[in-house]
């Protein structure tokens, strides 16, 4: 095998590592949520300044689990992480808006 095809060959195994768990994003109008850290952990970005939180709900470990919240506040272009914990199965987005309900995404569910 020469050396291109190996160099092309490891990028093609290094690209499926990463984008392994990229397929759980979430967003709403305000806010994007993504799991990451190998799939034991969630990000969240507030991408609107509109003066909203936002937030991360999820669960871990399959079926039946507690669901967890992971906020930020701290406005526009701020991301947070939660801890690391078992495997994040399902996970929706949050803008919360006062007075109104909140504009949440869809929940999206790994096949437990």
């Amino acid at each position: 095998m020469s050396r291109a095809a190996v160099v092309i060959a490891g990028v093609a195994i290094a690209a499926g590592s990463t984008t392994a768990f990229a397929d759980m994003d979430r967003y709403t109008s305000g806010a994007h949520s993504w799991r990451t850290g190998g799939g034991y952990q969630v990000g969240l970005q507030d991408t609107k300044g509109d003066g909203n939180s936002v937030k991360a709900e999820y669960n871990r470990n399959g079926h039946g689990s507690e669901v967890y919240t992971l906020w930020n506040h701290s406005g526009e272009g701020t991301k947070a992480y939660s801890n690391k914990g078992g495997k994040v199965w399902d996970m929706r987005v949050c803008t919360e808006i006062d007075k109104w309900p909140d504009d949440c995404s869809n929940w999206w569910s790994d096949d437990h």
